[in-house]
């Protein structure tokens, strides 16, 4: 065991104060208790701690007796729940878990040592104790010198952590770029043995974790370190598709598609102060991060080649191919209807801006620039413009800049009536395409819903009537 004295150089935050007093009365009752995991991984580099976890000798009943208002949030674990004001804890008996069911959660727990409670967590760094009482960090794995290095390392073999929840693995990706540690040698050794069997892990899992990695603070490198250790290839196959798909270098002298996407995920975190509307950040939203990750997924399957003086690679209908992919690969994490749509739709309209300032009437662009997700289809167009280099290795972002003009100016003119068409699209909805054309809920639907709203966005429709006799179509298609 090492000790070390450690004090906080600033006022305590609300949430901080509120969990040291818990952990001090359960002090006061006899009781060994601490700050535990990861925030004192984040007091340790100066960083405010949130989500704070309390770790103790005293038992569940122990804890209630003392905090009457306290409730189960995990019984079987030994974990109680205290809220103080507007902030929740969860305080944990010091335990080791004994074997596995689903490679998530033990067979059963059984109390423990401080010590033992520490060697059963997932990474070194997540398994410091902090006393602010005595004001020491306690460190029973080597927490502190990882901290102190900056390497993700798990707590013993592995192998065994892995196996405890195959997620660890994705964790692991997480927190090396979250926080810009490097991966320790033998957990990359041992990831890239046990990757094959990260889909057996809930496809909502997966989603969370995916979604904090594509938001965090170095998306691409997180999302070439998944590639190497074999991890893109079980979760998102598709991705490894665009490696080597060569594109026109009079738009693209980047690279591939999968550079192209690496630098379009990395423009993310990095806009442009001098362009108009960039999105604040951190933190990013999870639906521009897919958005942007999938916007050419279809490419691969899209390559084409023709006789043309200038650019003679083409990717035939890329946008919508690429759409109807998203809403699969979506679909497959369980994301809701509603991010789908809105990811979907901006994927299928996002050559739309081009063509928007080549002979589109000014009611098609006037639709386009008032619908209910342009700023997510803008926000694409600027990433994806910003990762296009021309033949001097410079990005043009002019269109950008024109199509967010557009914006305000069809905002400033539209009427009160017109701003309520546009705030949802409403002329059909998913259950009416289900009744229309007897199927079930799934990306089927989607797909008819997005080639609706594009005939809307076309002009080509304007009311619900017109939008129903559409759906009969397809039926009468598929007939």
């Amino acid at each position: 065991m090492k000790l070390m004295k450690f004090k906080i150089e600033r006022r305590l935050t609300a949430e901080e104060a509120a969990a040291f007093r818990i952990v001090k009365k359960l002090q006061e009752a006899g009781f060994e208790t601490y700050i535990a995991g990861g925030a004192v991984r984040d007091l340790y580099l100066k960083k405010e701690a949130h989500d704070i976890d309390i770790a103790t000798a005293a038992k569940p009943g122990d804890i209630k007796k003392i905090f009457h208002e306290s409730y189960d949030r995990g019984k079987a674990f030994g974990v109680k729940a205290i809220k103080i004001n507007d902030f929740e804890f969860e305080v944990a008996t010091f335990r080791v878990d004994i074997g596995t069911a689903d490679h998530r959660r033990p067979t059963r727990v059984e109390f423990t040592s401080a010590e033992n409670d520490a060697k059963r967590r997932d990474f070194t760094i997540n398994a410091l104790f902090y006393d602010p009482t005595k004001l020491e960090i306690i460190d029973f794995v080597g927490g502190l010198e990882d901290l102190k290095n900056k390497i993700i390392r798990f707590v013993g073999l592995a192998k065994w952590r892995i196996d405890e929840d195959y997620l660890r693995m994705l964790r692991a990706v997480r927190f090396t770029h979250r926080l810009g540690f490097a991966l320790d040698f033998e957990a990359a050794r041992a990831i890239k043995k046990e990757a094959k069997n990260i889909n057996q892990i809930s496809a909502e899992r997966i989603r969370e974790e995916l979604s904090a990695i594509i938001c965090g603070p170095h998306p691409a490198h997180a999302l070439m370190q998944m590639e190497s250790l074999g991890l893109l290839k079980e979760i998102l196959p598709e991705l490894i598709q665009l490696r080597g798909v060569k594109q026109p270098p009079e738009f693209h002298s980047e690279g591939d598609v999968w550079i192209h996407t690496l630098m379009a995920m990395e423009k993310l975190k990095n806009p442009s102060a001098s362009v108009p509307s960039a999105p604040k950040e951190p933190p990013l939203g999870a639906e521009l991060a897919w958005t942007v990750l999938l916007h050419d997924i279809a490419k691969p399957q899209t390559q084409g080649f023709r006789d043309h003086p200038k650019s003679k690679i083409t990717f035939f209908e890329h946008d919508e191919e690429s759409a109807k992919m998203a809403r699969q690969i979506l679909n497959r994490l369980k994301f809701s209807r509603e991010f789908i749509d809105a990811c979907a739709w901006a994927i299928s309209q996002h050559m739309r801006i081009i063509h928007a300032f080549r002979g589109m009437s000014e009611r098609k662009q006037k639709r386009l620039f008032t619908y209910p997700h342009i700023q997510l289809l803008l926000d694409l167009t600027r990433v994806d413009l910003a990762s296009s280099l021309r033949p001097d290795l410079k990005a043009d972002l002019s269109m950008y800049k024109r199509a967010v003009k557009k914006k305000e100016k069809f905002e400033k003119e539209a009427t009160d009536e017109e701003k309520q068409q546009v705030k949802k699209f409403t002329l059909i909805t998913g259950k009416d395409i289900m009744e229309i054309l007897k199927i079930p809920a799934g990306p089927k639907v989607g797909e008819i819903k997005t080639k609706i709203e594009a005939s809307f966005l076309d002009d080509k429709i304007s009311t619900r009537d017109e939008a129903l006799k559409m759906i009969k179509e397809f039926h009468s298609d598929e007939s």
